[in-house]
């Protein structure tokens, strides 16, 4: 595929040392982070206040301390570095958990596929707020306890790690789809998981051993693929996983539950468009016939991406009125060890390669 090499934003040392340098290396985005940051939590100022929620984040606050203290190390640096009230940005960071009904967000659309020409491949178009459009940047992150190990993150400035998909050295690859879950409880949020699995598996079979070991918050889902063509979806909910293979070498999710148990406490109702436009997108991408072949070109593989197909099944969303919309799409090349990055709206810009 016809890509220009790209050089990512360097993170290395600690967590907090990482979390600090995200302000360093682009200091003229610090106040757009801010108002970012700022922005949601005005939103969402009535969510914050009920007793009920505080107490939610208070146990987060101690299962994270508990079990993923390098995040909050994380957390302090970005807030730091960015002059935002650390409480306050992990409050943030949960704004999905503690109400994900809002208006006119769209979702993701994410698949992998064991047999292309380079090998298996994870795929992502990126569907967000449009403020996060200039904060994404691709990561390239080391550390000392990770030993070799070295993670490239697709996320925002602001945000700690994998927040929205990433790569490890080991050729292992991640993405998530956000999925509303009605009945959240104590244990991991999402993206501070998907960071830990990147920092400590090499495997598929290593991630599910690790997303199974301890409790989830609930919501969303986690699509992975390896070097060696292992792939899976997980459907988060709390007390409740549900896990598929895929078939014939191929799995692929967006935004919302295939698990009937889960699905009963979705948040949104099967007949809004944005539930609409989640079956449509998972339709389209799992009858796409060039990406179904005995060998799939990385060229078909970004073209699906780019498929505009009526409200309903396109994969490459242009939003309305500055709400959510395709802010980024990339493919992980797992054995090639080659992340395909194509920044804003697939259909207009140019796709970029990092390696590690």
């Amino acid at each position: 595929m016809d890509a220009k090499q790209a050089v990512p934003i360097k993170l290395v040392g600690t967590a907090e040392d990482r979390g600090q340098q995200q302000a360093r290396r682009l200091p003229e985005l610090k106040s757009a982070v801010r108002q970012a940051v700022a922005g949601r939590l005005t939103l969402k100022q009535d969510k914050r206040d009920d007793p009920a929620i505080r107490t939610f984040l208070e146990k987060q606050l101690d299962f994270t301390t508990t079990y993923s203290p390098e995040s909050l190390a994380e957390i302090k640096g970005i807030a730091d570095g960015y002059g935002i009230v650390p409480d306050d940005l992990f409050a943030y960071l949960h704004l999905g958990v503690i109400d994900d009904r809002v208006a006119q967000e769209d979702g993701c659309s994410v698949f992998a596929i064991k047999n292309t020409t380079t090998g298996p491949v994870l795929a992502k178009n990126r569907d967000y707020l449009g403020a996060h459009k200039k904060l994404q940047q691709v990561f390239h992150a080391t550390d000392p306890d990770w030993r070799a190990r070295q993670c490239l993150f697709v996320g925002s400035l602001g945000s700690p790690g994998a927040f929205s998909s990433g790569m490890n050295s080991d050729g292992l690859a991640i993405a998530d789809n956000r999925i509303g879950w009605s009945r959240p409880g104590t244990g991991w949020l999402r993206y501070f998981l998907m960071t830990k699995i990147l920092t400590d598996a090499a495997s598929v079979g290593e991630a599910l051993d690790l997303i199974g070991s301890v409790e989830h918050v609930g919501g969303g889902s986690i699509v992975l693929a390896d070097a060696q063509g292992h792939m899976a979806s997980v459907e988060l909910g709390h007390g409740q996983l549900h896990v598929d293979h895929g078939t014939a070498g191929f799995v692929a999710h967006t935004n919302h539950y295939l698990d009937p148990e889960l699905a009963q406490f979705s948040t949104r109702s099967t007949r809004d468009p944005m539930a609409m436009s989640s079956q449509g997108r998972l339709d389209k991408i799992s009858t796409d016939p060039a990406c179904h072949k005995d060998k799939v070109e990385l060229n078909d593989v970004a073209s699906l991406m780019v498929c505009h197909e009526g409200p309903s099944r396109s994969l490459c969303r242009h939003g309305m009125d500055g709400d959510s919309l395709t802010i980024s799409s990339v493919i992980f090349a797992c054995k090639k060890r080659e992340l395909y990055y194509c920044p804003g709206l697939p259909c207009e810009n140019a796709w970029q390669v990092y390696t590690f």
